[in-house]
């Protein structure tokens, strides 16, 4: 049976009582207060701070629950990309199936013709979020390099996955609109909107992919696996405390299919200044590398890790420029996605001979 897709109004605490009890804590919930978390700008997410008639044991006093964003641009942008299918389909096939290092989640609904959904999940109120506009410590860098080697592995070059018609990158189904496309159509827009703030670093990498991201694209020859696609410090939770769940990766809306290094070229690349990534990245590359080791994945498998994660370099700069023009703008986005484009630029051409096209 499909589960109904769920407003902020309708969470009440009837329905909360029932879907606690129906994952077995035997609780009244007598009152819900919802206040709004996170920064995310396709997503809404609020804590739900629940009251209860009685005795509630070890029922957690709060949970967090995410709906689609209140901006209708970034509600259209977030059915005409597929970021709420894809974040949907991920809990529902993927998310509590194997341990990974995701949120445990209570419910999850989805409606196929307006892309509406509700996703109940588990809070973790003593995890801190990053912060994209920060750097990371070099801790937090191993705890997500730790994360992702974790995630890859588990659907390592498994071809359920290319049957899939969902995911990002998946052979089932061709993108609607590609990354080719997509730069061609927002780069000129991108550069009009920040002027100077767009560097010379930017504007040479921007031009240098039009028409070629796909093609680079095809250059990466490690096999694929599930990537996350987005991974970077907003979407991730710490706690070193927490044993085990030191760290919790968030957001899934953009849940792939392809090269797992991807995922860590994109976090070094949007997350820290050049001088810094520098500094980490050999370590971090490695660091993904023996953890893939030892969690069983064949040394073969590994031989263009180097490579790839050069030809994923642009990864960040392409996400930096495209989500900056199609979703509702904020003072906080502008600098994210510059950041994000900038950083991201500056990896591509210290990688030039393997990161640049042909």
């Amino acid at each position: 049976m499909t589960e109904p897709v769920l407003t902020l109004t309708d969470l009440t605490p009837e329905w909360l009582t029932d879907l606690l009890r129906g994952r077995g804590h035997d609780v009244t919930v007598s009152s819900v207060e919802a206040r709004r978390i996170g920064t995310g700008q396709v997503g809404a997410t609020y804590r739900l701070t629940l009251g209860f008639t009685g005795e509630h044991g070890n029922c957690p006093p709060t949970l967090v629950a995410k709906l689609p964003s209140e901006d209708e641009l970034s509600r259209t942008t977030g059915k005409s990309h597929l970021t709420y299918l894809r974040e949907s389909r991920f809990y529902q096939s993927f998310a509590g199936k194997r341990p990974m290092a995701v949120p445990d989640h209570l419910y999850i609904a989805f409606d196929d013709e307006s892309h509406a959904f509700t996703l109940i999940m588990h809070d973790l109120p003593d995890h801190v979020q990053g912060n994209q506009l920060a750097e990371p410590t070099r801790a937090e860098a191993l705890l997500a390099v730790d994360a992702a080697a974790s995630i890859h592995a588990r659907w390592w070059g498994d071809p359920m996955l290319d049957t899939l018609d969902w995911p990002n990158g998946t052979k089932a189904v061709p993108p609607a609109l590609d990354g080719d496309v997509l730069l061609k159509m927002l780069w000129p827009a991108f550069c009009d909107r920040y002027g100077d703030r767009v560097s010379a670093d930017m504007r040479s990498v921007g031009e240098a992919f039009l028409g070629k991201l796909n093609a680079n694209a095809e250059r990466r020859l490690s096999p694929r696996c599930l990537t996350h696609n987005d991974f970077r410090p907003d979407n991730m939770l710490f706690n070193p405390a927490d044993s085990a769940k030191p760290i919790v990766i968030v957001d899934w809306q953009t849940t792939g299919v392809g090269v797992g290094v991807g995922d860590i070229a994109y976090y070094a690349g949007t997350a820290f200044e050049a001088e810094n990534r520098r500094l980490l990245e050999t370590e971090l590359v490695h660091r993904y590398r023996d953890g893939l080791l030892a969690r069983g994945i064949a040394e073969q498998d590994l031989v263009h890790i180097e490579d790839d994660y050069c030809r994923s370099s642009v990864a960040g700069f392409l996400m930096g420029v495209t989500a900056a023009m199609v979703v509702e703008r904020t003072d906080r986005g502008d600098d994210m996605f510059l950041a994000m484009a900038r950083r991201s630029a500056a990896m591509v051409l210290d990688h030039k001979e393997r990161a640049l096209p042909a």
